[in-house]
């Protein structure tokens, strides 16, 4: 195994080098890019709103003094949420009596279906099949769209499929307790959705939590904050924070002690982790590409 983990790294250093003498200028262009656009965005965020360290951070056991959560399912694949992100959410909607959720961005339905089982309703909105293909996703990620969500098991859970961008949010009559934003990270449509769904919350104690604020625990995607500091109102700018150990960044009204922190924070917690696997119980082949969200395959095998 140690052998094939090696030639399987080895081959992928000789693919990027080989990218980087047969393209230099591309390559060095796209390492440039990267960097350029999240120094252009610390700068934006720093004359517009003065917030060059970012949101301050709240530690995650003032926000949930009991944290003990078990994630599942979870595919522990590419592209989705982290299980502390996903214990986050599961927390926050413990909090609430009779949590009402949305969210924005689907993709195998990971964090909707472990937080489906403690609220009262679901809804959840992401691209069509169709324009997924639109947008130049794989049909392996077209047909992988809510892979985990079951309407037998998650009878709770209603699925809009539609481009938040265009999308009429007053066709949606319910007020939300806790709304997840994570859907296109893109700086334009992070501030539209944020417009959008600021309108759907509940009351002054509803929270909103938006996924990959940060690229780790400690280090912040610019692009992200500036579309999240430009969709919430100034006034409100001073409710959100980062919550610790996790990629997201949550608005709340409720009173936090929050501080500004920088890489390398040394730990002040530690966490227990127990992972257990099940084999599914058939293929996991998703759904056609035309049809909409999953019919999921991920009952355990006895």
């Amino acid at each position: 195994m140690l052998h094939t983990n090696k030639n399987h790294k080895n081959k992928r250093m000789l693919t990027a080098l080989w990218y980087l003498l047969r393209k230099p200028h591309k390559a060095l262009k796209s390492i440039y890019r990267d960097r350029h656009d999240a120094l252009w965005w610390q700068k934006y965020i720093t004359e517009q709103y003065n917030m060059e360290r970012g949101l301050p951070q709240v530690d995650l056991l003032d926000l949930i003094p009991e944290f003990e959560e078990t994630i599942s399912p979870y595919a522990m694949l590419e592209a989705a949420a982290t299980p502390m992100d996903i214990a986050l959410l599961k927390g926050l909607a413990r909090s609430f009596e009779h949590c009402n959720y949305l969210e924005i961005g689907r993709w195998r339905g990971e964090s909707i279906t472990n937080v489906a089982p403690l609220t009262n309703t679901c809804y959840s909105l992401s691209l069509s099949p169709s324009q997924q293909a639109q947008a130049g996703f794989s049909n392996s990620m077209i047909r992988q769209d809510g892979f985990f969500i079951t309407p037998e098991q998650y009878p709770n859970i209603t699925c809009i499929n539609c481009d938040t961008l265009s999308y009429d949010f007053s066709a949606i009559t319910e007020k939300f307790d806790l709304i997840f934003v994570d859907g296109d990270h893109h700086a334009a449509a992070v501030a539209s959705d944020t417009r959008n769904i600021f309108q759907l919350l509940k009351n002054d104690d509803s929270i909103i939590v938006w996924h990959d604020y940060a690229q780790s625990p400690e280090k912040i995607r610019w692009a992200v904050l500036a579309g999240i500091l430009d969709g919430v109102p100034q006034k409100e700018h001073k409710h959100l924070y980062h919550a610790s150990n996790t990629l997201c960044a949550i608005y709340t009204r409720k009173k936090l002690d929050a501080t500004h922190r920088e890489f390398a924070i040394t730990p002040d917690k530690f966490f227990e982790v127990t992972i257990r696997a099940h084999r599914l119980a058939s293929p996991a082949t998703g759904h056609p590409p035309m049809h909409s969200q999953g019919e999921a395959r991920w009952k355990k095998s006895k």
